[in-house]
């Protein structure tokens, strides 16, 4: 891990400032802004993901966050939110937190993550291993499924356990 950066699960306690993260972290790129804002589940996060959520803490301040889900296809899984702080881009937390996504979806037994990305956030996953699949139209506009194929786990499936102090 980074520098000062640890990882632990969400709790309700998170949520609305995983919501607001969210929210800043979207309107930071200046697209969208007024559709963003309009847009409840741009500042929301689902109580029902909190098992599935990773945050990154820095200086106990929330840095980032992942949502990974499984998925009912077999051996898929879902990367539905992966948002930084715009302040703490460009740190290498986002890729810390596509890591432990990864990880998780292994220990679970999936073989593909999957995910929809903006023509912004594209780059970044294909530098990590995501191949296109196809165009989808959102919400927001055009937008590229991406998949990856994930490596089994040495030993098989595990339970992970991250450092969770709570909020």
């Amino acid at each position: 891990m980074g520098p000062g950066i640890s990882l632990r699960s969400a709790e309700a306690c998170d949520l609305d400032r995983l919501g607001a993260l969210k929210l800043e972290s979207s309107l930071a790129w200046g697209d969208h802004a007024e559709a963003l804002k309009a847009l409840p589940e741009a500042r929301i996060v689902q109580p029902g993901h909190l098992p599935f959520i990773t945050l990154a803490e820095q200086a106990g301040e929330i840095a980032g966050f992942v949502t990974v889900i499984a998925d009912g296809a077999e051996g898929r899984a879902v990367l539905e939110d992966l948002f930084v702080a715009p302040a703490a881009w460009r740190k290498g937390i986002g890729a810390q937190l596509l890591t432990e996504a990864e990880r998780r979806a292994r220990a679970w037994g999936a073989t593909h993550l999957w995910l929809v990305a903006n023509e912004r956030a594209q780059p970044f996953y294909e530098a990590h291993g995501f191949r296109f699949v196809e165009r989808v139209e959102t919400e927001l506009g055009s937008a590229a499924v991406l998949q990856k194929p994930l490596s089994p786990l040495p030993g098989g499936r595990l339970d992970i356990v991250i450092d969770n102090d709570g909020c």
